[in-house]
């Protein structure tokens, strides 16, 4: 076989590994989209005030909009040591974009497909029961051009997926020691910081 065509073969199964990558990070954030409503909903016990009730829904929405980030990290890191290996004859700086450009392309994914699905869903749990009282009349607005907190949440997730697509290209050619401390750190320490950032910090951030 030519050494044209053994190239030819390498790319293809690559572009086919990216793709199974887009597929997994996609799927992941539609199928999570009704688990994190739930776990943000179940964060507010027994709402009555309408702050109280802009917090659930915002907890609700900052999870449902970055639902199946944890997967798309690991899945971005992955096509960083996919680009590396496809890149080998390309500069480092050629192939460290390659890289970002493979993590952004994830990053759109994931949150295409959690905003598209989490969306409607979120629109039939803006409303508010009123009872009269004018404070409590009030609709909760789903537009996120007044939940700030929300739209920061996604531009993390998605700036993390270039952090793990650049780590996974920078550390290709690292110790395997050095790779499984990578893959932990995205697999167990990046989603739960993510979490605690999103809900203690940006839910409570003012419109």
């Amino acid at each position: 076989m030519s050494h044209l065509a053994l190239f030819t073969k390498g790319k293809s199964r690559h572009i086919a590994i990216y793709v199974f990558l887009l597929a997994v990070t996609a799927s992941a954030a539609a199928l999570l989209v009704a688990p994190n409503l739930q776990l943000g909903n179940a964060l507010v016990t027994d709402p009555q005030s309408p702050g109280q009730y802009v917090e659930e829904w915002r907890n609700e929405a900052v999870l449902a909009y970055t639902s199946g980030s944890a997967v798309g990290h690991v899945c971005a890191l992955l096509a960083g040591l996919l680009v590396a290996r496809w890149s080998t004859h390309k500069t480092r700086r050629a192939g460290l974009v390659a890289a970002l450009l493979a993590g952004s392309g994830l990053g759109v994914t994931e949150l295409a497909v959690a905003s598209w699905t989490a969306t409607p869903l979120l629109r039939d749990l803006s409303g508010f029961p009123g009872a009269g009282n004018p404070p409590e009349d009030w609709v909760l607005d789903p537009s996120l051009q007044n939940h700030v907190g929300v739209l920061v949440a996604m531009a993390l997730t998605f700036a993390v997926f270039l952090v793990a697509a650049g780590a996974g290209f920078w550390v290709a050619h690292r110790a395997m020691l050095l790779k499984f401390v990578l893959v932990t750190v995205f697999v167990v320490i990046v989603p739960v910081a993510l979490f605690l950032v999103a809900v203690f910090a940006l839910v409570p951030f003012p419109s």
